[in-house]
């Protein structure tokens, strides 16, 4: 039963070949997770209405087919998050299952790692704020407690990823409490933001605001470049709710466990990240202007991957969110099978269209 693909299919004969009448299994109704209660194996057909198996069984029955209005386009504004519009844009068959269907997944090793971490990461930096920072025994426990022994391919790999994240958050620590580190301004905090009609809500993982007594040129310069872009770039509407201290420095990093051991792979992460746009693009809905920089923060290895806020890079991430916002829109869900994205999709055991191996 549980090597069906498409659909499964149990029979009954009611009658032997003698003409005896034959009873139907009671496991049937189990496979099917029905009551069971009172069940004695009734023949059919039923001497009792509306209790015996083929009235139990078709009871439960799913409804024929969707809504009318679940065919139909989506009418009004959606709430997009980049996971969301990075399913559609890499197959939109993988966002039905995941975010219409919602089919479950089993974890994943590398959610299991990244998410601890992430959680390390969040704690240490609040507890900076508080001017205590974790020690490094504090900090491993937390990375401990957030773990969970899902989805490792052995007891060995287990471990050893453990151990590989012990290491990270070691050499974290020890960069952070660096002196003339910088302390981040906001750490996970949510945003939502309009564009293009629909809503985009996300998080940020840090935000830094650094005061300058007089900011360069380079700076000055680039902040001009971007106010000066023509308006398609902003979110619809861009509503300050922080008050500038002055001449600042903005930054603005998403914290990663991919291995990149290449600076200049760091770089192009960072330059080609949506993710990275998107946070861009929210900054400046919730301060009237745009960080000065994104960045990847590779935590296995420490490396830093930068890139300056570029009206190109802006203008990009927009025309991408609203391609992926105009096929949900129209419910279209047609499968984009590659090599790459199906080795790695969660849901290709069962989907048709997977081209992984």
């Amino acid at each position: 039963m549980t090597r069906a693909r498409d659909e499964l299919i149990l029979s009954h004969a009611t009658e032997s070949p003698s003409g005896r009448a034959r009873r139907v299994s009671p496991f049937v109704i189990e496979a099917l997770d029905l009551p069971t209660a009172g069940f004695r194996g009734e023949a059919f057909p039923s001497t009792t209405h509306g209790s015996g198996p083929l009235e139990r069984i078709a009871a439960a029955e799913p409804a024929p087919g969707p809504p009318e209005a679940e065919r139909l386009p989506i009418d009004g504004p959606l709430t997009l998050s980049h996971s969301a519009i990075d399913d559609y844009l890499t197959c939109p068959l993988r966002y039905k299952y995941r975010q219409v269907v919602r089919v479950p997944t089993t974890p994943h090793h590398s959610m299991v790692y990244g998410a601890a971490l992430h959680q390390a990461v969040q704690e240490f930096h609040r507890s900076q704020a508080r001017g205590k920072p974790l020690t490094e025994e504090e900090l491993i426990g937390v990375f401990e407690k957030a773990w969970s022994n899902e989805g490792f391919i052995s007891r060995e790999h287990e471990m050893a990823r453990l151990e590989a994240g012990r290491g990270a958050l070691r050499r974290f620590r020890e960069t952070q409490l660096q002196p003339g580190a910088v302390v981040p301004a906001w750490v996970e905090r949510e945003f939502a933001f309009a564009l293009g009609g629909n809503r985009v809500r996300g998080r940020f993982d840090r935000v830094d605001i650094v005061p300058l007594a007089e900011p360069s040129a380079e700076v000055t310069g680039a902040v001009r470049e971007v106010a000066d872009a023509p308006s398609v770039l902003r979110a619809d509407v861009i509503e300050p709710m922080l008050e500038l201290l002055g001449p600042e420095e903005v930054t603005i990093t998403d914290y990663k466990t991919s291995d990149v051991r290449d600076p200049a792979i760091a770089r192009q992460r960072a330059r080609d990240s949506l993710q990275l746009q998107i946070y861009a693009m929210a900054y400046e809905a919730m301060t009237g202007r745009l960080p000065d920089a994104v960045q990847l923060h590779f935590l296995d290895t420490g490396l830093v991957g930068r890139a300056d806020v570029e009206p190109a890079r802006l203008e990009k991430a927009r025309s991408r969110i609203a391609t992926a916002a105009s096929g949900i829109r129209a419910r279209d869900y047609t499968p984009r099978p590659s090599a790459l994205s199906c080795m790695y999709c969660p849901f290709r055991d069962i989907c048709p269209s997977s081209v992984a191996t």
